[in-house]
């Protein structure tokens, strides 16, 4: 739909450019002179005069045209000038009579007419009749040569203008450049990778570039002549600039080595800083130095292409994007820039083919900056996914598959606050003796057998601390019972899936409870600590057996009450037993 908008828009009707202009009329021959030349010295010079030639690049800073009136007969008579959008000192028109004399009109910058038509202006003509012999077109300092290239006499007061339909199509061409923009910014919000944003301001450059060259601004503002040069200027040397540093960003890491990347972003800068300050017409710049303007864009025209193509050697597949999107207007920007030299005039049409080269860019590199995006969230799926199984490996018991002590004792408190509030130690008796006669692949099997025959389920954590070390976290009701179960099925479901032991394994386990503000105020370490103590006792008790103790989380007040009565049963025990103990074999 952008291409067809473009192309309605560029051939909308016959007044857009100077080529179709209602009776256009191309100038016959041109000259050059110095400031001071009139125009009578110059008309009796007749060597001056080039008529066979388009080269319109000269050093003097008077250019001259004379357009015959052989030229407009039959097309009736000329009324004005028009030509391309530049700064100039002073334009100065002659109606030539057949006696010789002259009739001169005298105009500054402000004195001419921009108009909705590309990048030109419009310039009345003094009367001219069926005496007037030529018409002279003097421009004094002229910062482009296409100012003289393009200049056409017409007949139609207003030519330069774009038909109704044109412009229609123009503005919604311009207005339809926001979707592009528009996504930019969505994907952004995404993926926050900064080509995106690079590709979001050369989408509003180009807005600006498409809004200024092609007149629509004159509609909404109004604007002199330099003041219109200086946007058009310098929203093309910010685009080429902005292109560069997209595409630094843009093409994959391994695409473009630093050392190119950096000469992008140099030559982008080169390209925004020499033919942008050149386009401001600075006062310590005269029209002389209008050739560094479009001289400014050569080392980033050659550098994008080097760059491309060192890219696509590379097997890049977001370059060949870039490439599709860049290549008709690396050909018309090459075309502009030695015709902005004053090597040769060319039809406007030449210009018009830029809005199609400009929209097939925006369309081309919006996809390419959509497959890039894919792209890179694929390659972050694939790194959250592998990050992710590296975290469950690092978080698991590779032999059991088990959680170990990583995965539980960052969030022990968290565990705590959820209900977890019994803490069993387990260890295998004498499991050294297993792995000495039967080998150690057999003790390998009984640990797994261990690990399926504690059952861990979502009341229940299980995980392997070391060796033939297990701890059992658990909540709910029956905890304790539920996992004095466990330790005592353990014998028979290892004599079950490991045969041909000569004997039972069993088990031993220091088992901590209490209630869960209680757990919660010791740390994971402290609990260990005391369970393996309590394991450790089982372990000299005979083996095979739990040993408990049960945590209480007392007040300020109630410890000292429960101080007091406790020296008061000492007092009257005589007992050794330890409070809080119990022991199940």
């Amino acid at each position: 739909m952008l291409v067809a908008l473009s192309c309605a828009g560029a051939y909308a009707g016959p007044a857009h450019a100077q080529e179709d202009l209602p009776g256009a009329i191309k100038p016959a021959c041109h000259a050059f002179s110095p400031i001071d030349t009139t125009y009578e010295e110059l008309a009796a010079d007749h060597a001056a005069w080039t008529c066979n030639s388009t080269h319109w690049k000269d050093p003097q800073p008077a250019g001259w045209l004379r357009f015959d009136a052989n030229e407009w007969r039959g097309k009736g008579l000329p009324v004005m000038l028009v030509t391309r959008v530049t700064k100039f000192d002073r334009l100065s028109i002659f109606a030539v009579r057949h006696d010789g004399t002259t009739q001169a009109l005298g105009l500054s910058p402000d004195e001419v007419t921009p108009r909705a038509g590309r990048a030109v202006f419009s310039a009345p003509l003094p009367p001219v009749n069926n005496d007037t012999v030529a018409v002279v077109v003097r421009v004094e300092r002229p910062w482009n040569a296409a100012v003289l290239s393009d200049a056409r006499l017409s007949t139609d007061p207003a030519a330069g203008d774009w038909p109704v339909t044109g412009l229609v199509m123009l503005g919604i061409l311009a207005g339809m450049l926001f979707a592009p923009l528009i996504f930019d910014l969505a994907l952004y919000a995404v993926l926050r990778q900064r080509f995106v944003l690079w590709h979001a301001t050369l989408v509003m450059a180009m807005m600006g570039y498409v809004i200024s060259f092609t007149g629509l601004i004159v509609l909404f503002a109004d604007l002199d002549v330099v003041t219109l040069a200086k946007i058009n200027g310098f929203t093309l040397a910010l685009m080429v600039a902005l292109a560069g540093f997209f595409l630094a960003d843009f093409v994959e890491e391994d695409a473009l080595t630093l050392r190119m990347r950096k000469a992008l972003r140099l030559a982008s800068l080169i390209a925004l800083l020499v033919p942008g300050v050149v386009t401001l017409h600075p006062p310590f710049l005269d029209y002389r130095w209008h050739q560094l303007y479009f001289l400014g864009f050569l080392p980033a025209l050659a550098i994008y292409i080097v760059a491309m193509v060192e890219a696509l050697r590379r097997d890049s597949r977001a370059v060949k994007f870039i490439f599709a999107a860049w290549s008709p207007i690396l050909l018309l920007g090459g075309e502009r820039i030695v015709r902005g030299l004053g090597f040769y005039g060319a039809p406007s049409l030449i210009d018009e083919l830029l809005y199609v080269a400009l929209v097939l860019e925006v369309v081309i590199s919006a996809m390419g900056v959509a497959d890039r995006m894919m792209s890179l969230r694929e390659q972050r799926d694939n790194a959250r996914t592998r990050a992710q199984v590296l975290e469950t490996l690092a978080e698991h018991d590779p032999l059991t598959g088990l959680l170990n002590r990583r995965a539980i004792e960052p969030r022990f408190p968290e565990l705590c606050e959820e209900g977890f509030s019994t803490y069993a130690l387990l260890d295998l008796d004498h499991f050294k003796a297993i792995n000495d006669r039967y080998g150690h692949a057999v003790g390998d099997e009984v640990l797994r057998a261990v690990a399926r025959g504690l059952s861990p389920d979502e009341d229940t954590l299980v995980m392997r601390l070391g060796g033939e070390e297990f701890l059992i976290l658990l909540r709910g009701p029956h905890a304790r019972a539920r996992a004095e179960q466990r330790r005592q099925m353990l014998p028979r479901h290892i004599a079950q899936e490991v045969p041909g032991l000569d004997r039972l394994v069993t088990a031993s386990m220091g088992l901590v409870e209490g209630p869960p503000a209680a757990m919660g105020a010791s740390s994971f370490k402290e609990l260990y600590s005391r369970a393996d103590k309590l394991l450790y006792e089982a372990k000299q008790a005979g083996r095979n057996r739990t040993i408990g103790e049960k945590l209480t989380l007392f007040t300020a007040h109630d410890k000292e009450r429960r101080s007091t009565e406790r020296r008061k049963q000492d007092r009257r025990s005589s007992a050794r037993a330890k409070p809080g103990r119990s022991e199940s074999a």
